[in-house]
């Protein structure tokens, strides 16, 4: 499918779009109520909204009125800055208003009459209490729950976690049950590191970043809350082995003018801020934030690496020194515009600069019998990289007279610029490291990459009764992403530089995922039931212009979902569900040049790598007491022709024959499979201390035979995570945590044990405007990632870690009461992915 082509269908569903609010302007004129029509519609219904208890005008409720006849609506309006509202063009007839506004209860109004003596009815001034349960759960964010549990997903609502604050949204999911990320950043799910995640129901990964680095730059105090969704339904993208984590921003749609800034410092040059503004008024919102941070980490590493070529064994120890720093800046702008209370438009533009810093110093040995090294060198590795995005959204949202009813349309389009430069210097030394050679290499490289990316979705709900409701959409997206990777070589002799042509390659990657899907739920007494089916056909193309190879891969593929929900006295549920999924090849993992670490390390990809599938099926179980949540859980996860990396060692690479490299490379293996058990608490012991604990069980099974390899691996393991919450008093909250990760197999080794405790405490200020945070990270040191590693030809121990233990200090001050009522039934930006069932829920 060429541009043209995603052009017309992106035209089609705006026309469909069209054709349906036209449909539904008829259908209004239509259901004007029997007794009106023939005759004009010239009457008025109008009236004042307060707050019973403040005396406060209610702005921008909303009053919709509805024919007595057939309970069709017959027009709406939205109160003003004072609380007035006036329904105009009222035919004659009988009717009655429901008025909506957050955090109070519903109203309903009966037995309002237009009649040619009485045209006008004035309903006065129209007083509402405030819910008390309502409003709880919207303006007290202490007393909700870390854990909601839904029919397809669990909610940990992390506005009020505090010994994130300060880091960035992947430090944020070290605290997330189920949740696990490694030194490197790669976030898993459930063990598994194949998992998509989304950021405000958006691919993180849309441009080319990873999933690592599109969480840095997200401050951990911007988000509202994270949704881990294991078997998603039909209408999200099937990508990614165990599921979806879903990364919620906060977002604030209140009327009047406010905002939040936050501003966090630290040890090891770690400082942060935001700053978040809504102004709403009339029909128009309008909102801005930027966020921005800094930081200096310190890194070290050592590993210990021994190579069997056919008589001789030959030993390469290292010890690494790194310095890594980062900067980043996020700006973002939009409007909502509501053309009435059933239409919104929503625009906005997000800015990202972010930029990062590496210096690498490694000590290299070699040996042939651990005594006398063969080879001392030390290599200066410097890194610079600088990346631009740039991403634009347009989504607008129609609901319709019929509750529940809702069409969404949604287009976006990002760019993304990197700029990576690198310098090595390998310097020779005598044994005893005390008098370099006079032995030198120099080399220098350059990658310049030009990424984008265009979606349009269009999603359709249709209830077909109280109990049930039907869902269909579709969805295209289209990305490119283009490298050019140049490597230079600095001769002496002749002091120049010169292109290695062994080692620079220009890839180009193109992948077209056209889909659509269709959805149905019910009620059917205590059982809630939603299936669906998605289908999807992928156009994936390679063109590597180094080598002049070029390769594509096209599939189509079937994605069944089924959710089953039995509801029980005494607040307990049990569900089953059911889905299958796809895990398609990165770009790096098919690009077949190779890519060099150092001269010791390469890696390159398969462009014969297939996407791997994955049937998943989980049975859980829920109970609420007024102080105590439990939901335990199974889970099944079958993988077909799964990707896996593997090692291998070799001395016959290009350029670089007669020398031990460690070779990265991927292969479609035979399957995966894991199972296991999953508890999580949630415990409140007194008003002032509540607990939260996971605990996990699983089985991971690898089989592989590979072209170019044959393994198996098995074992059991088990993480747990605690949290501790208390109140302490006159503004005093004080949190505890800490995980424990065992040992976890990998197709070619282990990785070894991995723990930590971190603490915070808070206190409110500024009459509760204002909070000051001081965050203890890793108190005990013992954050290190550590592995072991093996093939045919090669064993290799390795352990890395950073400092991580850390002080910040951190303050927020709310404008405007900014975040204090923040209205949960809203739509997020989430294009049209939203994880709402909340009609099927009990």
């Amino acid at each position: 499918m060429n541009m043209r082509s995603i052009i017309i269908w992106t035209i089609a569903g705006l026309l469909s779009v069209s054709n349906i609010l036209a449909t539904e302007s008829a259908e209004l004129q239509g259901q004007r109520p029997q007794e009106g029509r023939g005759t004009p519609a010239a009457g008025t219904v109008s009236g004042k909204l307060l707050d019973e208890n403040e005396n406060e005008p209610l702005m921008f409720a909303s009053v919709v009125l509805h024919s007595v006849a057939d309970s069709a609506m017959v027009s709406g309006s939205i109160s003003n800055e004072d609380g007035y509202f006036e329904i105009r063009e009222v035919p004659f007839g009988t009717f009655y208003i429901v008025i909506n506004y957050v955090g109070y209860p519903r109203q309903t109004f009966n037995d309002i009459r237009i009649t040619p003596r009485e045209l006008h009815y004035q309903m006065g001034e129209i007083r509402i209490a405030p819910d008390a349960t309502l409003l709880s759960e919207v303006t007290v964010e202490a007393a909700r729950q870390l854990m909601e549990v839904g029919l397809d997903r669990r909610v940990f609502n992390v506005a009020q976690e505090l010994t994130s604050v300060g880091g960035s949204a992947l430090e944020l999911m070290e605290n997330i049950p189920s949740i696990a990320v490694d030194f490197d950043g790669n976030v898993s799910l459930r063990g598994s590191t194949n998992v998509t995640v989304l950021i405000d129901g958006r691919p993180s990964t849309l441009t080319g970043l990873t999933v690592s680095e599109a969480l840095e730059q997200i401050p951990a105090e911007t988000i509202e809350r994270v949704e881990v969704v294991t078997n998603p339904s039909a209408r999200f993208d099937p990508s990614g082995t165990s599921g979806i984590i879903n990364v919620v921003l906060k977002q604030e749609r209140r009327p009047g003018y406010n905002g939040m800034v936050s501003l966090n410092a630290g040890s090891a040059g770690r400082y942060s801020g935001s700053l978040n503004l809504n102004y709403q008024f009339g029909k128009w919102n309008i909102f801005t934030n930027y966020s921005a941070r800094l930081s200096d980490m310190e890194s070290f590493g050592n590993s210990q690496r021994q190579t069997f070529m056919g008589d001789v064994s030959n030993f390469m120890d290292q010890d690494i020194t790194g310095n890594n720093g980062m900067n980043s800046h996020n700006i973002q702008a939009g409007f909502d515009y509501q053309f009435n209370p059933r239409n919104t438009l929503t625009f906005s533009s997000r800015y990202s600069n972010w930029n990062r810093t590496m210096d690498n110093l490694t000590h290299y040995m070699l040996y042939q019998d651990l005594t006398n090294p063969s080879s001392l060198f030390l290599m200066d590795n410097d890194t610079d990289m600088l990346h631009n995005s740039f991403n634009h959204r347009l989504n607008f949202r129609r609901t319709f007279a019929q509750e529940h009813r809702e069409l969404t349309a949604d287009v976006s389009f990002s760019t993304r610029n990197m700029d990576r430069n690198q310098h090595f210097v390998q310097q020779f030394y005598e044994n005893d490291w005390s008098t370099p050679l006079d032995q030198q290499v120099l080399e220098r490289s350059y990658m310049d990459g030009q990424n984008w990316s265009f979606s349009t979705q269009l999603d359709y709900v249709h209830p077909l009764n109280e109990q049930s409701k039907f869902e269909a959409g579709y969805r295209i997206q289209v990305r490119e992403m283009d490298s050019d990777f140049l490597f230079e070589d600095f001769h002496s002799d002749s002091d120049t530089w010169e292109n290695n042509l062994n080692r620079s390659n220009h890839f180009i990657y193109n992948e077209q995922i056209l889909a659509a899907y269709g959805m149905y739920a019910t009620m059917l007494g205590r059982y809630s039931v939603q299936a669906g089916l998605r289908a999807e056909q992928t156009l994936v193309d390679g063109d590597q212009r180094t080598t002049g190879e070029t390769f594509n891969n096209n599939y189509f593929s079937l994605f069944p979902t089924a959710h089953v929900r039995r509801s029980f006295e005494n607040n307990q549920s049990a569900q089953i569900s059911y889905s299958r999924r796809i895990n398609r090849p990165h770009n790096r993992n098919i690009n077949p040049f190779m890519r060099y670490s150092s001269e010791y390390e390469v890696s390159m990809g398969n462009p014969w790598l297939e996407a791997e599938f994955i049937n998943s099926l989980e049975l859980s179980y829920t109970r609420f007491w007024p102080s105590t949540t439990i939901n335990p859980s199974i889970f099944y996860r079958y993988t077909d022709g799964m990707i896996t990396r593997f090692r291998s060692v070799r001395d016959d690479l290009p350029g670089m024959e007669g020398r031990d490299v460690t070779v990265t490379n991927f292969e479609n293996l035979n399957k995966g499979i894991s199972y296991g058990t999953e508890f999580v608490l949630s415990q409140r012991f007194s008003n002032r201390w509540n607990v939260n604990a996971t605990l996990s069980y699983f089985r991971n099974i690898i089989e592989g035979r590979g072209a170019q390899m044959e393994a198996e691996n098995d074992s059991y393991s088990w993480s747990g995570r605690l949290m501790s919450n208390t109140n302490l008093g006159n503004g005093w909250n004080f949190q505890v945590n800490g995980f424990y990760r065992s040992p976890i197999i990998m197709l070619q080794g282990e990785m070894d044990a991995m723990y930590a405790v971190n603490a915070a405490v808070r206190k409110n200020v500024l009459g509760n405007t204002g909070t000051i945070t001081l965050n203890f990270s890793d108190i005990f040191n013992t954050m290190r990632f550590s592995m072991y590693n093996y093939g045919d030809n090669f064993t290799m121990d390795m352990e890395r870690w950073r400092n991580s233990r850390q002080i910040t200090i951190g303050f927020s001050f709310r404008i405007n009461e900014y975040d204090r009522r923040r209205d949960r039934n809203g739509r997020n930006d989430d294009n049209g992915n939203g994880l709402d069932f909340d009609d099927f829920d009990m």
